[in-house]
């Protein structure tokens, strides 16, 4: 199975929404865990609807640096780059905003393309500077090895 980066479309927004979701239930898993159900329920009441609005803003405010990975005609993964305004010391920056794939194709590399794609295109707008966030949690290793292996540094 052949797996295609392209440009973000509006119609792909449900599609990226959905995969998101199903991509982050084990980084909220692993917070309920850590945190207990009280401090969990008081800090994420209800992490889906906030999660979908965070990626839908993403989307629709930056789809010129959103990247969307396809697989046989599905959306399977997608990152929001988003560049910050040029200094005027000449150091830009950027942010990768968010970054998600589909849990039924996570281990096939997409990740790595996909931060591989939003790298790329934070050289090619003369970003010196990248950031990238991700939680602490287990449920978050992966992107944080994703991250290392590209030379993040935690």
């Amino acid at each position: 199975m052949t797996t295609t980066l392209r440009p973000y479309r509006p119609a792909d927004l449900d599609a990226v929404v959905a995969l998101s979701l199903r991509a982050w239930e084990s980084a909220f898993a692993s917070w309920r865990e850590i945190l207990g159900e009280r401090l969990y329920d008081l800090a994420y009441p209800d992490w889906r609807r906030s999660q979908a609005a965070e990626v839908r803003g993403a989307c629709e405010k930056h789809p010129a640096t959103t990247v969307v990975a396809e697989r046989d005609g599905r959306v399977v993964g997608f990152a929001t780059t988003v560049l910050g305004e040029p200094a005027p010391e000449g150091a830009r920056t950027a942010d990768l905003e968010i970054i998600a794939v589909d849990p039924d194709v996570q281990g096939d590399g997409i990740g790595r393309r996909l931060v591989d794609a939003a790298l790329s295109l934070m050289r090619d707008a003369g970003c010196a500077y990248a950031n990238v966030w991700t939680g602490g949690a287990p449920g978050h290793g992966r992107a944080r090895g994703v991250f290392e292996a590209r030379g993040g540094t935690p």
